[in-house]
C-alpha cells in the first residue's frame, strides 16, 4: 500500500514538474506585439541624414562647442609646449659649441630626450581630450534624435521612420511622399532653444 502511494506520489510530483516548467517557459518567451500578430503594417517615412546633420541647430551649436574647444586645445598645448621648444632650442645651440664639455654634451643630450617625452605626452593628452569631446557630441547628438524622433513619430503617427544616407543605408528607395526630413528638422528646430539665442536676449536685456 505504502508503496502504491508512493508511486502514486512520484507520478504526481513529475506531472507537476512539468507544468512548472511549461509555465516559466511560455512567461519567458518573447511574445509579439497585437499589430504584428494582427499583420497590421505600419506607417512608415524616412528622413535623409545628410540634411539633419546639415540643418539641426542643435547639432550645429554643438560642433561650433567642439571648434571652439579645439582651439582652446591647441592654445593649451602651444603654451605649454613653446617653453619646452625654446629650452631644447638652447641646449642644442649650447651643446653644439665650441665651450660645451664632454660631460655637458651628454646632460644637454639626456635632457633633450625628457624634453621630447614631455612634448609627446602633452600631444597624447592634447589628443585623447579631443577624442573624448567628440565623442561627447556624437553620444549627445544620438540621444537628442532619438528623443526627438520618437516625439515627431508620436505626433505624426509613424510607426517607424527610416534614415536615408549618402550611400542609400538604410533605404534604398522612397517616395517623395514618405519624406518627412523638412517636416522633421522644422520641428526639431523650432523645440531647440538655443544657448547662443540665450545668451544674446541676456545680452540685450542688460
Amino acid at each position: 500500500m505504502n508503496n502504491q502511494f508512493m508511486y502514486i506520489l512520484i507520478a504526481c510530483l513529475g506531472v507537476w514538474l512539468t507544468i512548472l516548467t511549461y509555465i516559466q517557459v511560455s512567461d519567458s518567451a518573447p511574445q509579439l506585439s497585437e499589430s504584428l500578430q494582427g499583420g497590421k503594417a505600419a506607417t512608415i517615412a524616412y528622413v535623409h541624414g545628410d540634411s539633419i546633420q546639415a540643418n539641426y541647430e542643435f547639432i550645429a551649436e554643438r560642433e561650433r562647442a567642439l571648434f571652439v574647444g579645439v582651439q582652446q586645445a591647441q592654445i593649451a598645448v602651444e603654451r605649454m609646449a613653446t617653453p619646452l621648444k625654446e629650452e631644447a632650442q638652447e641646449l642644442i645651440t649650447y651643446a653644439s659649441g665650441p665651450n660645451a664639455s664632454e660631460e655637458e654634451m651628454q646632460i644637454a643630450q639626456s635632457r633633450l630626450y625628457e624634453i621630447e617625452a614631455q612634448l609627446t605626452q602633452i600631444q597624447n593628452e592634447s589628443q585623447t581630450r579631443l577624442v573624448q569631446l567628440e565623442n561627447q557630441l556624437q553620444a549627445e547628438v544620438a540621444s537628442r534624435l532619438s528623443k526627438e524622433v520618437a516625439v515627431f513619430a508620436g505626433d505624426n503617427g509613424l510607426e517607424v521612420v527610416l534614415n536615408w544616407g549618402l550611400s542609400g543605408e538604410g533605404v534604398l528607395y522612397g517616395s517623395p511622399d514618405y519624406d518627412v526630413t523638412n517636416a522633421l528638422l522644422e520641428f526639431m528646430n523650432d523645440r531647440y532653444d538655443s544657448p547662443t539665442a540665450e545668451e544674446n536676449t541676456e545680452d540685450n536685456r542688460e
